[in-house]
């Protein structure tokens, strides 16, 4: 195998958690594009089935697709009996489920209870199991996806023209859902390493297009190569970490931000 060859996903099979939350369709695009075959789960049917058929619009055909409600250990071990059944191995699989948190500073317990259950319990349970697959097999990618919120505060100063907005957007819980999947990367790195298994973590900037203009003018002040993210910057992280190109490379968290976070 050539080099640029490891950069290929052809013949391996990937899963999806959280195709419907933003940037889950760059993803599996990419990863179709790169050679996978892509499998989707979530909570919600019928987002499911939107996905699966704007995917297919762009050229994008998804293997199939599993209804998941993560949160409890008999959820993660049977959507893992449906991954054995339909898929036979696992050598990707991708959280992107830490989407739709919510706005604001004041949350009653039972809404925090539920936000975490969906979030951070899911995720250990998820990964658990996943990753018993994965040691098994002696091989896989396990890839988090979250944001620059994971790594910096929040910055009123991006809202300076839209104050409304901030507060819409804050949100208590970001920084410590989304920040804690960067240190849970590092905790699965180690269990999951001596069996050949990698974990990362990656911290996108906005995508262009999906943010307010006054946000995305700020935003983009503070970052070094004055831009947003793109599509093509989603698929080519996400690719580069589920490959053989990155080997010998777990644990960490990437930022692909344009700089955002380097200062």
């Amino acid at each position: 195998m050539s080099w640029l060859e490891k950069f290929s996903l052809a013949g391996k099979k990937a899963l999806i958690h959280g195709a419907d939350c933003p940037r889950g369709e760059e993803i599996a695009a990419g990863l179709c594009e790169a050679g996978a075959q892509v499998w989707l789960c979530g909570a919600d049917p019928e987002a499911l089935a939107q996905a699966t058929r704007r995917l297919a619009d762009s050229g994008c055909t998804a293997a199939g697709s599993f209804v998941y409600e993560p949160g409890t250990e008999a959820a993660a071990i049977d959507l893992m009996a449906n991954v054995r059944r339909d898929m036979r191995r696992l050598d990707i699989f991708i959280d992107n489920a830490s989407c739709r948190l919510p706005a604001g500073w004041d949350h009653d317990f039972a809404a925090i209870d539920q936000v975490f259950k969906r979030t951070q319990l899911g995720l250990i349970l998820t990964v658990k199991q996943a990753g018993l697959l994965m040691v098994e097999q002696e091989s896989g990618s396990v890839i988090f996806i979250t944001d620059y919120t994971a790594l910096v505060g929040c910055d009123v100063h991006l809202y300076a023209g839209e104050p409304e907005k901030f507060n819409e957007d804050f949100s208590l819980l970001t920084g410590f859902v989304k920040g804690s999947y960067v240190n849970y990367a590092r905790q699965a790195a180690g269990f999951l390493g001596e069996h050949q298994v990698r974990c990362n973590c990656i911290a996108f900037a906005p995508t262009e297009g999906t943010v307010p203009a006054g946000f995305a003018d700020a935003f983009i002040r503070h970052t070094h190569l004055k831009r947003l993210a793109r599509a093509t910057d989603v698929k080519s992280a996400v690719v580069f970490l589920a490959s053989d190109a990155s080997a010998y490379i777990t644990g960490i968290t990437l930022p692909v931000d344009g700089g955002y976070t380097a200062k």
